[in-house]
């Protein structure tokens, strides 16, 4: 069964490809500093389930140029220009479950500071499996990534909070500005006991 995302989900590309056309210049910074990031969590997925260890890596995040190329293309080319474009991009991070490969490579990191903490966004271009593309399956539909985490610093400056992963998503322009966020499953899968290392 498809659903749209919960509203703090929705707001996603709202807040990661549009805010950098008004933020200050420095949203894109997590912190002072350039070192790469890294975060565990716990991977609970829709419908229960034994959770799982996953690990998220930030070698670096995006820029407003980066965001503001990025909003433009989804709006005037729609969904497939901006798959295309992260399709060439390099890859900032990628988050992987402990002891395995990596699920897929974020193309875009935005890092947006709030009260007492900062949330973090990123999109990737999902790769099609062997099976999906062999299949033909409806989630060949879903090509994109998209993961959001609440973060509160917490001791030793080590942030800690919880998320979400949209691990197949499609992204619609509705009209103007307005776009919508649709999972392929149920619900997303809930990040929980999110640190920093």
């Amino acid at each position: 069964m498809r659903t749209r995302i919960r509203s703090v989900c929705l707001s996603f590309v709202c807040i990661a490809f549009a805010m950098p056309m008004f933020a200050p210049p420095d949203v894109s910074a997590s912190k002072p500093g350039t070192r790469a990031e890294v975060f565990s969590a716990l991977a609970q997925l829709p419908g229960g389930g034994t959770p799982f260890n996953v690990k998220i890596y930030i070698n670096s995040y995006s820029t407003e140029q980066e965001g503001q190329r990025l909003h433009k293309l989804l709006l005037d080319g729609g969904p497939a220009a901006l798959l295309k474009a992260l399709g060439k991009a390099k890859s900032k991070g990628h988050i992987e479950r402990d002891g395995t490969v990596s699920l897929y490579n974020f193309k875009f990191i935005l890092s947006k500071p709030v009260a007492g903490g900062r949330h973090i966004y990123a999109v990737a271009d999902r790769p099609i499996g062997f099976l999906e593309a062999y299949y033909n399956t409806r989630s060949r539909d879903y090509p994109f990534g998209i993961l959001e985490l609440d973060l509160k610093e917490g001791s030793n400056e080590k942030d800690k909070g919880e998320g979400t992963l949209i691990y197949a998503a499609k992204i619609k322009v509705l009209s103007g500005e307005k776009v919508e966020i649709e999972n392929v499953t149920f619900a997303p899968i809930r990040l929980l006991a999110v640190r920093e290392f």
